[in-house]
């Protein structure tokens, strides 16, 4: 569980709303703040809409914005929404004072004020930040060999070169606002369009589709824009990504994570017995199948294997030690089973007492052991073994399951 209370995200694009959810899923408290009507393009991408529709979902997620401060708490208090707030900030932050304030807004070349009295530890991400001038912390959020970098002492790099092409194509496929004014559209997220039509207007000025795509980008209808500010953007290619997190978003996230030293314990995530599978996540290690069994959840290996890389590694890294934890991590597997098409998880309950009493080595772990020929367990060895060794064991000597027993008690220092 996150070591601190309190934490404001600032920016609701997919950057920020990327930050926002790898918070939520390692159990932390977070708020999720924006200027209110926020003209973010990726919006199938982010918790943007939310300022809008009252909701939003990014991969099993939920956000859910506060009509005011007094709200605020009473949706944070449900463990399975993120708050988004576009009060005032310094009214935010004077009700409800941070541990971490972590700016998202992608400020690009604009001067970034000195935030380091804001909470007691600030991470900037992006262009512009500087940890002896505005920022405790800050991230390197360009592609590159650097992307999600923790610059402790320092400044990140200066924005430079062009976007990432998608299918060969880069600027090109990014449409700015011709002038200053209300920009109305009245297509969706995710609309095939065709080079040439309108996609909306601008205080009368058409705004036209320069290529043929699909809309991974467009500002909400009715936001106030800026002159040259980017407010379509169309992805080329036959299978665009249009919803969930981008991978940019999603390294810039880990590298917040890291930062605040929230990120998983690697060495704890695989027994040596499954380091096999540890790149592709073919298969759940022990550290997943007990998440599993403290959520109640029991899926199948073809419902694992469905999953998106991308959720299984994000149960592999989520936090499972508290209810609300347990509670966060069941909703969103669940979102994905069903974003997937495919049957609802069982809803099972488990027994944990077998691996959670160190006091007693159950009858099923012998038996199996004296039926394999292999020695018996006593009872100070079962005890010195932690939660998931002796998790493992249980599961090792249930049916079909003993193959890999002689290896586990190798591991452990059993045989």
């Amino acid at each position: 569980m996150s070591a601190f209370s309190l934490m404001v995200v600032r920016g609701c694009g997919d950057v920020g709303s990327a930050v926002a959810h790898a918070l939520y899923m390692q159990g932390a408290k977070v708020i999720l703040h924006d200027e209110p009507a926020p003209a973010h393009p990726r919006r199938g991408m982010a918790f943007a809409d939310a300022l809008f529709a009252g909701t939003a979902t990014l991969e099993g997620v939920v956000a859910q914005r506060a009509p005011n401060l007094d709200t605020l708490l009473s949706i944070g208090a449900i463990d399975e929404l993120v708050p988004v707030c576009d009060a005032p900030l310094g009214e935010l932050m004077q009700a409800y004072p941070p541990d971490v304030l972590i700016d998202a807004r992608m400020r690009k070349r604009s001067a970034i004020e000195d935030q380091r009295t804001l909470a007691p530890t600030v991470v900037g991400l992006g262009p512009g930040f500087d940890t002896r001038t505005n920022c405790h912390i800050a991230i390197e959020t360009a592609w590159g060999e650097c992307l999600g970098y923790v610059v402790r002492e320092g400044r990140t790099a200066a924005l430079e070169g062009e976007p990432r092409p998608l299918d060969g194509v880069g600027r090109e496929r990014f449409v700015y606002a011709p002038t200053q004014g209300v920009w109305h559209t009245a297509l969706q997220i995710g609309s095939r369009v065709t080079k040439g039509p309108s996609i909306g207007h601008v205080e009368g000025h058409q705004v036209v589709a320069p290529l043929d795509g699909f809309l991974r980008g467009l500002s909400h209808d009715g936001v106030a824009v800026a002159k040259r500010q980017k407010i379509v953007e169309i992805d080329p290619r036959d299978v665009p990504q249009v919803f969930g997190q981008g991978e940019r978003p999603r390294a810039i996230a880990k590298g917040v994570l890291k930062a605040l030293n929230l990120h998983g314990d690697a060495e704890r995530q695989f027994f040596g017995f499954e380091r096999e599978f540890e790149a592709t996540l073919d298969c759940m290690p022990m550290s997943v199948r007990l998440k599993m069994d403290l959520c109640g959840i029991k899926l199948s290996l073809a419902q694992w294997r469905a999953l998106p890389a991308e959720a299984r590694r994000t149960t592999l890294d989520a936090q499972c030690e508290s209810h609300v934890d347990v509670r966060r991590l069941r909703r969103f597997l669940e979102w994905w089973i069903r974003e997937g098409g495919g049957t609802t998880p069982l809803q099972i309950q488990i027994d944990h007492s077998d691996w959670q009493v160190a006091t007693r080595v159950p009858d099923q772990v012998n038996y199996v052991l004296a039926s394999s020929g292999l020695p018996h367990l006593p009872q100070p060895a079962w005890a010195r073994l932690d939660d998931l060794q002796r998790f493992a064991l249980c599961k090792l000597t249930t049916k079909g399951q003993a193959r890999t027993l002689p290896v586990a008690l190798v591991e452990f220092g059993l045989a």
